[in-house]
């Protein structure tokens, strides 16, 4: 493999990873959300957990785009 195939292919490797953070950081709070609601009404603790678990949620995405950052992050292309 020649110097320029493994430079675009390590672009689109970054480029693949870079795109995929903001579901990183929209998806746990969405699904904290949603676990929390559910389990208010099952427990009627309304809204106490749906607080909680939305917090976790991104705390875990923003832990998530960290450990992606630290990764990549240093890649030049």
């Amino acid at each position: 493999m020649s110097n320029e195939e493994e430079k675009n292919r390590k672009k689109m490797r970054l480029i693949g990873v870079y795109a995929m953070i903001p579901f990183v950081l929209a998806v746990p709070p969405v699904i904290g959300w949603y676990i929390g609601h559910w389990l208010d009404k099952k427990l009627d603790t309304s809204p106490i957990l749906m607080y909680v678990l939305l917090v976790l949620g991104f705390l875990a995405g923003v832990r998530e785009f960290y450990h992606i950052v630290k990764k990549y992050g240093n890649d030049e292309i």
